[in-house]
C-alpha cells in the first residue's frame, strides 16, 4: 500500500465518519440481518468494511461472529477500534482468503464491489460465491442509479469543527453508469488532502444477469417491487445456487 493510497483512506475515513450519521449504518446493518436470515452458528463477513461502520452494528448481534475484510490498513485500524469482536482481515475482493463455503452470508455496503472494471465486479461476485454455502445469501446496498440519473451533478462544501473545510463534486455518466466522485479537505493550517472515486452502478436486470453468470441467485429488491427514481438507496438480496459446486 503506497503513502497515497494510505493518505487517500485517512481522507475518506475522517471525513466520512463525520459526515455520515452513524444511526443510519446502524439501520443498514439491522436491515442487512434480517434479509440475511443466516446460521446463527456460522460466521458471517461484511466485505470492503472500510472504518467499521456497519461491522461494529453487525457484529454486536452476531453471536457467532462476524468477519470484517478490507484493503486497507488504515480503515482496518479504525474498524478494530469500533468494532473490538469483530474478525478482522486485510484482503482483496477479487481473492478472498477464506475457504469454500465457510459462511452463512455477506454484505456489501455501498459499492465496494464495483469500484473497477465490469470483469473486476464479476470476479467479486464469483468469489462471494465460493465463499457462501449453498443457500446462504448475499446483501448487496448501493446507491440508486436511477436517482443519480435524475441529478447527475452534485457538490458541496462544509466546514467540520476541528477537522476543516471539504469540499466534494460528483458527476455520474448515465450511460456507462459510472459516478466520479472527487473530494478535498483543506485543514486548518492549510494542509490538504484530496481523492477521486470511480463507482460503477448497475440496473437492477444487469446485476441478476451478472449475479448469475458468477454463480449467485437474484432474489429480489428490498423492498420489494420496481426501482424508482425516489428511492434513496438500491438494496439487493442474492443467493448462492444451491446446485453450485
Amino acid at each position: 500500500m503506497t503513502q497515497q493510497q494510505d493518505a487517500e483512506d485517512r481522507l475518506f475515513y475522517e471525513t466520512t465518519s463525520r459526515l455520515a450519521p452513524q444511526r443510519l449504518a446502524d439501520l443498514d446493518a439491522h436491515q442487512a440481518l434480517s434479509l440475511l436470515d443466516a446460521d446463527p452458528l456460522v460466521p458471517i463477513a461484511d466485505l470492503g468494511c472500510g472504518f467499521g461502520r456497519h461491522l461494529a452494528p453487525l457484529s454486536a448481534r452476531r453471536a457467532a461472529g462476524v468477519l470484517g475484510l478490507d484493503r486497507s490498513r488504515v480503515l482496518l485500524d479504525e474498524a478494530r477500534k469500533r468494532a473490538p469482536l469483530a474478525v478482522l482481515v486485510q484482503g482483496d475482493l477479487l481473492h478472498l482468503p477464506m475457504p469454500a463455503q465457510s459462511l452463512a452470508g455477506v454484505t456489501i455496503f455501498y459499492s465496494s464491489f464495483a469500484m473497477g472494471s465490469h470483469h473486476e465486479a464479476h470476479a467479486a461476485l464469483a468469489e462471494v460465491a465460493r465463499v457462501l454455502k449453498p443457500g446462504a445469501r448475499l446483501v448487496l446496498t448501493t446507491d440508486n442509479p436511477l436517482r443519480l440519473e435524475l441529478s447527475p451533478e452534485s457538490a458541496f462544501i462544509e466546514t467540520i469543527p476541528g477537522l476543516g473545510r471539504v469540499t466534494e463534486q460528483s458527476q455520474f455518466d448515465p450511460k456507462a453508469r459510472t459516478d466520479e466522485v472527487r473530494r478535498q479537505l483543506t485543514r486548518p493550517g492549510g494542509e490538504t488532502l484530496s481523492a477521486t472515486w470511480r463507482i460503477r452502478y448497475y440496473l437492477p436486470g444487469e446485476l441478476a444477469e451478472l449475479a448469475r453468470t458468477a454463480g449467485l441467485e437474484f432474489l429480489r429488491l428490498e423492498p420489494e417491487g420496481r426501482l424508482k427514481g425516489t428511492t434513496p438507496q438500491m438494496v439487493a438480496l442474492l443467493q448462492r445456487a444451491r446446485g453450485r459446486s
